[in-house]
C-alpha cells in the first residue's frame, strides 16, 4: 500500500506547543561547547540579545527519542524524509539497545513527553560532558518520577554520547546545519521580535533563543531563570521540506511563533504569582477540557495562561497590522476552544491606552483576575462551531471514521474502505469505523464525524446533502459558482446537524475511484476545498450569517 502523504493536520499541529512552568537558573553562556559558529547560537542583526541555533543537547535527545520508538507511540518527532534523518537513523541504530533508549521509553509513563525532555537538557552543559548546571524544577521531576530518574537518565544520557562520540557526529553537521539556520536569521533581522514583546510587557529578558530542532515535530516555549529576568525559548520544530531540506516557515509564521512561544515567559510567572487567586476561578475549566487536554493543556493555570498569551498575539496582530487581523486571529483562537479569550483580548485595549498608569503587563495583570472572576460569576455561552476544517479534528479521540456501502464499483468501494484504514491507524488510532448504515443507526452527535465515500454511495452523506448549499452534477459542482470537468473532489467542514457545537468534515467526489488519496490535497485552514484531480481550484470560508453558512 502506498504510504499517505497527509495535509490536513500541518495547520494544527504547528499550534502543539507546551509552555514550560519552570524558572531554573542556568543561562546559554554558562555551557562550555567546542562548537563552531555555524551552530553555536548566533545573534542576528535585529537584537544581540536574540540567537539562533541547532543545539546538540536537544539533537542528542532527539536520536534517543527516535531509537526508544517516542515518534510511533507519541508523534513527537517529524515523519519527513531528508538526508539528515538518514544519518541519524545509520549511525545510530546500532546503539538502540542502549540502556539510556530503554530508561527513556520507561520515563515516558511517567508523563515525561512533550515540553519536560526539551527542559530537562537544557539544565544541562553540552555533550559530551552534561554536567547538571542547576537543580531540576520540581516540575520536571514529578514528570520523570522523581529526582533519582532524572540523574540516573542524565549519566546514561552521557554515557551515550561517549560510547556514540555523538559530538563528533554532530560536528560532522555543521555545513548543513548552517543551511538551516542562515535563512532563519536573515528573516529574524527584518524583524523587530524582542523590541515589540520588550515594549509590550514593559520588560526585558535576558536572552531569547530561537533552537531550530530539525527532528522535531511540535513547538515549545521553556525558560530558565538568569541574573536578570530569564534566558527564554522558542524551540522549533520544520513544517515541511523545502527543496530537500527541514523548512522552518516564513517572516510571518516565525514573528506568530515567536510571540507565543516568548510571551510565555512574561505571562507563566504571573500567574504563579497569582495561583491562589486564579484557582478560585476553576470552576471555568471543565466546560473546556476536552479541547484543552486535546491540545495537551492539562490543567486549569495551563489553560490561563494559553488564554493570555494567545490574547497578547491577538493584540499585537490588531496593533502592528490591522484590527481585522486581529479580530481574524481572535475567531481563529475561539474555534480551538479558548472561549474566554475575548473578555481578555478586550481588557488589554485597555491596558494598551492606559500605559502611564500601568507601565508594565506585570502592572496590569490584577486587572486580568477581575475578567476571571466575572467570567466565572457569568459563564459564557456556548461557542458553536464555525470551521475550519482542521477545527473538526482538534479533539482527535473524539474521531468517528463513516465509509460507503453503496457505491456502484464494488473494487472501488473496497478502496474507500483500506484508505480509510490507513487513515484511521496513521492519524486516529483505535477510533471507530463506522458504515454509512451502521452511522444511520447511531447517535453521533458527541462526536466529530469524518465521512468519506460519493453522494451515490454513502447513505449518511446523501441525507446530509440538503443542509449544504452545494450541487453536483455529472460534471460539474455548483458551489456559488459553476466548476467543470472530470474528477471534481470536494472537501468540506460543516456543523454537526445533531449538535452545532461539533463539526463534521465530508471527503467526496463525483468517481468513488478519487476518493482515496484526497487527504494528499493541501486543506485544513479554510472551511471548504474544491479541486480537479490534483489542481485546487478554490479554497476558501463560507459566509456566516445567523448561523446560516452560504458560499
Amino acid at each position: 500500500m502506498k504510504k499517505v502523504i497527509i495535509f490536513l493536520f500541518i495547520p494544527f499541529l504547528l499550534l502543539i506547543s507546551c509552555q514550560s512552568a519552570s524558572d531554573e537558573s542556568v543561562s546559554p553562556a554558562s555551557s562550555s561547547s567546542p562548537l563552531s559558529a555555524s551552530s553555536a547560537a548566533a545573534s542576528t542583526a535585529s537584537s544581540p540579545r536574540l540567537k539562533v541555533s541547532v543545539d546538540p543537547r536537544l539533537e542528542l535527545l532527539a536520536v534517543v527519542q527516535y531509537l526508544s520508538g517516542y515518534r510511533e507511540k507519541f508523534g513527537l518527532l517529524n515523519k519527513f524524509q531528508f538526508s539528515y534523518w538518514e544519518k541519524i537513523k545509520e549511525k545510530f541504530t546500532p546503539y538502540k539497545n542502549h540502556q539510556a533508549v530503554q530508561f527513556f521509553a520507561r520515563l515516558t509513563d511517567y508523563g515525561f513527553t512533550y515540553d519536560a525532555p526539551p527542559l530537562f537538557v537544557l539544565h544541562l552543559s553540552y555533550p559530551p560532558e552534561l554536567k547538571i548546571e542547576h537543580p531540576f524544577s520540581p516540575e520536571v521531576k514529578v514528570r520523570a518520577g522523581g529526582e533519582k530518574n532524572l540523574k540516573k537518565f542524565t549519566s546514561l544520557l552521557r554515557d551515550f554520547a561517549r560510547r556514540t562520540n555523538f559530538m563528533a557526529f554532530f560536528q560532522a553537521q555543521q555545513d548543513y546545519f548552517a543551511r538551516l539556520t542562515e535563512p532563519v536569521r536573515s528573516i529574524l533581522a527584518k524583524l523587530r521580535l524582542v523590541e515589540t514583546l520588550e515594549e509590550y510587557f514593559g520588560q526585558q529578558q535576558s536572552s531569547y533563543n530561537i533552537i531550530l530542532a530539525p527532528l522535531f515535530w511540535g513547538n515549545y516555549g521553556p525558560r530558565l531563570k538568569a541574573d536578570q529576568g530569564y534566558d527564554i525559548y522558542n524551540i522549533v520544530s520544520p513544517i515541511r521540506l523545502k527543496q530537500g531540506l527541514p523548512y522552518f516557515g516564513d517572516g510571518v509564521y516565525f514573528q506568530s511563533l515567536a510571540w507565543h512561544e516568548f510571551s510565555h515567559s512574561f505571562v507563566n510567572p504571573l500567574a504563579e504569582k497569582y495561583q491562589d487567586e486564579l484557582k478560585k476561578y476553576a470552576t471555568l475549566y471543565p466546560p473546556i477540557e476536552k479541547k484543552m487536554k486535546a491540545q495537551a493543556y492539562t490543567s486549569w493555570l495551563i489553560a490561563v495562561n494559553e488564554h493570555v498569551v494567545r490574547a497578547v498575539t491577538s493584540r499585537l496582530a490588531a496593533r502592528l497590522y490591522s484590527p481585522q487581523l486581529g479580530e481574524q486571529a481572535l475567531k481563529a483562537e475561539e474555534r480551538k476552544g479558548f472561549i474566554y479569550i475575548r473578555p481578555l483580548y478586550e481588557k488589554l485595549e485597555f491596558y494598551e491606552t492606559h500605559r502611564d498608569q500601568y507601565p508594565s503587563f506585570a502592572d496590569f495583570y490584577p486587572e486580568l483576575l477581575k475578567v476571571w472572576a466575572e467570567l466565572a460569576e457569568h459563564p459564557p455561552e456556548k461557542i458553536l462551531f464555525t470551521g475550519p476544517i482542521n477545527a473538526v479534528v482538534m479533539d482527535r479521540a473524539n474521531v468517528v471514521l463513516v465509509v460507503p456501502t453503496h457505491e456502484k464499483d464494488p473494487a472501488a468501494q473496497q478502496k474507500i474502505h483500506q484508505y480509510v484504514k490507513q487513515i484511521q491507524r496513521q492519524f486516529f488510532p483505535g477510533r471507530p469505523i463506522m458504515t454509512d448504515e451502521e452511522a444511520l443507526q447511531q447517535d453521533l452527535s458527541p462526536y466529530a464525524v469524518v465521512i468519506y465515500g460519493t453522494l451515490e454511495g454513502n447513505r449518511l452523506l446523501a441525507r446530509l446533502l440538503p443542509q449544504l448549499p452545494v450541487r453536483f452534477g455529472k460534471q460539474r459542482i455548483m458551489a456559488g459558482q459553476v466548476f467543470e470537468g472530470d474528477h471534481l473532489r470536494f472537501i468540506t467542514a460543516w456543523p454537526n446537524p445533531d449538535n452545532p457545537e461539533q463539526g463534521i468534515l465530508i471527503y467526496t467526489a463525483q468517481q468513488a475511484g478519487d476518493i482515496p488519496g484526497i487527504n494528499t490535497l493541501f486543506h485544513g485552514p479554510t472551511d471548504y476545498v474544491i479541486a480537479q484531480g490534483k489542481k485546487i481550484l478554490k479554497a476558501a470560508d463560507y459566509r456566516k450569517e445567523k448561523g446560516v453558512w452560504k458560499f
